[in-house]
């Protein structure tokens, strides 16, 4: 009887906690650098959905290490809805990628909805003699240990995708990876023509496309982008091809599931309204809203897919 009357007051104080709920500004972290893709959409979604909660949320860019800082906070904080994360497809691949993680990507979070998909794009800068796609792989192999591409990190989504064309695509040869702290620092080098290629979040280059700076060579989804319908999809010449990053808002597990479902449901809430959609095609983005179960069955998903990728790697 006595343990009946505990759960029934634990029961009692979550939901009352769930209903004051917020009641202070809420913090959410990102692991990646201000003006990259999903700090962009991050405080895009975090300004919308403080007007509904009627609460601040104050991001903070936590960066470094593939996002597994921003991640690791927001593991070990209190489970009570006042610290998120917004993390992207780095999330999936980290636990393959760096030993000794100090959380879990799965048990230590409370998968809260996806928020979009990112189409990325290849690129080089218009200084480079590469104009399609087929020229890329064969500039490459034709330069063997002289090719340099951009990524920001191991595990991040631009590593992701090249790793991907590198076996789709291969044999290609050596190439070097560049780490940057996020996309626009990548751009100056990229534009430049100082590095050779990049695959990069079709959101934050695409303003440099549009300018003529950088040439897109292909969308890294199966079909063509609606906002750049002259750049064809990879699939077209690498069938099968096919890449997005997402971004999704987590909370620290155990989190109260009324807490869960109110940020879930201020977030679709978010998601819906028509500036918000407009910003997102107007920069190519997919707004995605899911249930909490949903996005926890698609994150297994993709921690399946890229263990295999990175695996294959590994034995290159």
């Amino acid at each position: 009887m006595r343990s009946l009357i505990t759960a029934l007051l634990c029961g009692l104080a979550t939901a009352a906690a769930a209903q004051s709920y917020p009641a202070k500004p809420i913090r959410v972290l990102i692991g990646f650098s201000a003006g990259s893709e999903i700090d962009t959409i991050g405080r895009l979604v975090a300004a919308k959905m403080g007007e509904g909660l009627g609460q601040p949320l104050v991001v903070e860019n936590r960066t470094g290490a593939g996002g597994t800082l921003a991640a690791g906070f927001v593991a070990s904080a209190a489970p009570d809805g006042y610290v998120l994360l917004i993390n992207s497809v780095s999330h999936a691949a980290v636990k393959d990628l760096y030993k000794n993680l100090p959380f879990d990507t799965i048990k230590d979070f409370a998968p809260v909805t996806l928020t979009h998909l990112t189409p990325y794009v290849f690129l080089v800068s218009r200084e480079s003699p590469v104009k399609s796609l087929p020229e890329l792989f064969k500039f490459i192999k034709d330069n063997p240990g002289k090719i340099n591409y951009g990524i920001t990190g191991p595990g991040s989504p631009h590593q992701l995708a090249t790793l991907l064309m590198a076996q789709m695509a291969g044999p290609l040869g050596t190439m070097t990876e560049v780490t940057y702290k996020g996309s626009t620092a990548a751009h100056p080098d990229l534009i430049a023509n100082r590095i050779s290629f990049m695959i990069d979040p079709l959101a934050a280059a695409a303003p440099h496309i549009r300018s003529g700076l950088l040439r897109g060579l292909a969308v890294s989804t199966p079909q063509r982008n609606p906002s750049f319908p002259d750049i064809p999809a990879a699939a077209e010449i690498m069938p099968g091809y096919q890449f997005s990053s997402w971004g999704g808002v987590f909370a620290p597990a155990r989190t109260p599931r009324a807490i869960v479902l109110k940020l879930n449901s201020e977030i679709g809430t978010a998601l819906a309204t028509p500036d918000i959609q407009k910003r997102f095609t107007d920069m190519g983005l997919v707004p995605k809203h899911s249930t909490p179960e949903e996005f926890g069955s698609f994150l297994q998903a993709e921690i399946a897919r890229w263990r295999v990728l990175l695996a294959k790697n590994r034995e290159r």
